[in-house]
């Protein structure tokens, strides 16, 4: 089971972590959940913090809550990474017979490397189990596959994230559109107005999901160190305020906005009358299970 996060940005600096429900089968793992949130105002030089705290309960997800001004890029954040995950990919052919005595197969392992994208490499261990038949023939029996993900080495900028976030737009736009609708739908319950779907803010999001998800850094402070709302800056946004949510493993859009709806500080977002549009963006986690990576950048102008 993967650690699954979700972060939230509103107005004036808080950044708070606490419990929330998400959307993932229940396992007897513990794992920790967590909500923040932030909100930048961009013409504003000043700034508060408030309490942090954690969580620990047995769940799947994890929601983080974070407020701020875009003024004050170079604060400092409590951050949480998660642990590098491992897949593991076994098949096993028919021949195969575990009861025979150690050494009875022949086992030659193979090690691959490459370079994925922004730096993040990808090391893939494969080990071949093989019979030797009477008449001399080799065959592989059994192969063992195992992948590790290396984020060590993650370097992307706003520019370098753009092309994938477009792309990911199209892949994603029926979600999108689906969490646009379950937002505006908490909002018009309290009779508040709908928010409107930016090209520019989704443009945006998208680029922060797909920074969450390839360097694994599942946090408002970017993997540079850099607060989140310097994303907005590199997209030549320079006035106004903004808040942003983000999610990590969450597999349905009903259950990441779930989260949010249960966590004060995500929720502060969600119905902050001020906000009049959003940005949505999804990614998938670069492991083989493609966990999905959640952002919502909210403005007021």
């Amino acid at each position: 089971m993967k650690k699954r996060v979700i972060c939230a940005a509103a107005a004036a600096l808080v950044l708070s972590t606490l419990a929330a429900c998400g959307g993932s089968k229940p396992t007897a793992e513990t794992t920790s959940q967590a909500t923040s949130a932030i909100s930048v105002s961009l013409t504003t030089a000043h700034s508060t913090t408030g309490a942090a705290s954690t969580t620990a309960i047995t769940s799947s997800a994890v929601v983080q809550t974070v407020t701020e001004y875009l003024s004050t890029a170079t604060k400092k954040e409590t951050t949480t990474s998660a642990p590098a995950t491992t897949a593991i990919l076994t098949t096993t052919l028919p021949q195969y017979d575990e009861n025979k005595p150690d050494g009875y197969y022949d086992k030659i392992q193979n090690v691959f490397r490459e370079e994925l994208k922004y730096g993040v490499l990808r090391r893939r261990n494969e080990i071949n189990y093989i019979e030797t038949l009477a008449d001399g023939t080799r065959v592989t029996v059994k192969q063992h596959l195992s992948e590790y993900y290396n984020r060590l080495g993650y370097r992307a900028d706003y520019e370098d994230l753009l092309p994938a976030a477009k792309e990911n737009i199209n892949t994603y736009s029926d979600l999108i559109n689906l969490e646009l609708s379950i937002i505006n739908g908490y909002r018009a319950k309290e009779g508040i107005a709908p928010l409107s779907l930016s090209t520019e803010l989704t443009e945006i999001a998208s680029a922060r999901a797909e920074e969450i998800a390839w360097s694994g850094k599942h946090s408002h402070t970017r993997p540079n160190g850099k607060n989140c709302s310097t994303i907005l800056k590199e997209a030549g946004i320079t006035k106004g305020t903004a808040g942003e949510n983000i999610g990590w493993g969450y597999s349905s859009v009903e259950d990441v906005c779930q989260a949010w709806k249960n966590s004060e500080t995500h929720y502060e977002n969600i119905m902050n009358p001020e906000f009049v549009k959003i940005g949505i963006g999804i990614a998938a986690d670069p492991d083989p299970d493609k966990l999905l990576c959640w952002a919502q950048i909210f403005m007021d102008e």
